[in-house]
């Protein structure tokens, strides 16, 4: 053994890698962004998983002063877009649930305290009867209708719906006389030779929990305008249909 050989030096030492900064971090605030992110459109869970979210929001922002930075930046965008959804959606659930107990006539298809509605809504008074008229639907009278040359007909299915606890009869759900079209009286068709029906005249007994349906026809002129329907019972409030016909 040489003398250059005894005293060789030992080979260079390889460089260490380099350890990551807050990469646990960075990581974490992408898992939690991901479940903040799923779990917003969920009702009630999105509650959770929105402080998931601000929790990896914190992590995030504090793994932006580590190594895995871009990885970071990810989270935490997850972590603020799901924040973000469950904020909206719960505003919007928020909304929806006012109108339905503010106003339960528009949440069901009823009308609000005004008594007014349109054709395919309906009208509950307090006793729990219910009137819902359909949307228009043209007849054709025959010829001992009396319906003149300059106008047509339109017939209405009206639905009488017993909630209460007593019968109703249909002869106090007839529309009243006072319907108008474009501000000018509107006759009623009484034509039972023809499809338009006799008027709704007939008298039938709704029992409790049971339900009756009868057509009824307008004679309107041949240009669309606003008709309006007045049901006037002795149930108190007037129910106003008014629609485009």
């Amino acid at each position: 053994m040489t003398q250059s050989q005894q005293f060789a030096s030992p080979p260079p030492a390889q460089n260490a890698p380099k350890p990551t900064k807050f990469g646990a971090l960075a990581w974490t605030s992408l898992i939690l962004g991901l479940v903040g992110i799923l779990g917003s459109p969920i009702i009630l869970l999105n509650n959770l998983t929105a402080i998931v979210a601000a929790l990896g929001l914190i992590l995030g922002i504090i793994a932006l002063f580590g190594t895995k930075r871009i990885l970071a930046l990810i989270g935490i965008g997850l972590c603020v877009a799901g924040i973000a959804i469950t904020v909206a959606v719960q505003g919007n659930t928020a909304e929806e649930l006012d109108k339905a107990f503010n106003d339960p006539g528009s949440a069901s298809g009823e009308s609000g305290d005004s008594g007014q509605a349109t054709w395919g809504e309906r009208f509950t008074w307090e006793s729990g009867v219910t009137v819902r008229v359909s949307k228009p639907a043209t007849c054709t009278p025959s010829e001992f209708a009396g319906v003149g040359n300059n106008e047509r007909a339109v017939k209405f299915a009206v639905t009488v719906i017993s909630d209460s606890d007593e019968s109703v009869n249909t002869v106090d759900l007839t529309p009243s006389g006072d319907a108008t079209f474009n501000d000018r009286k509107a006759e009623t068709i009484f034509d039972s030779g023809s499809d338009c029906g006799d008027g709704g005249m007939a008298s039938t007994t709704v029992l409790p929990g049971k339900k009756y349906s009868y057509d009824v026809a307008y004679a309107v002129g041949q240009k669309p305008g606003e008709l309006q329907l007045v049901f006037d019972p002795m149930l108190g409030q007037e129910a106003v249909f008014i629609g485009k016909v």
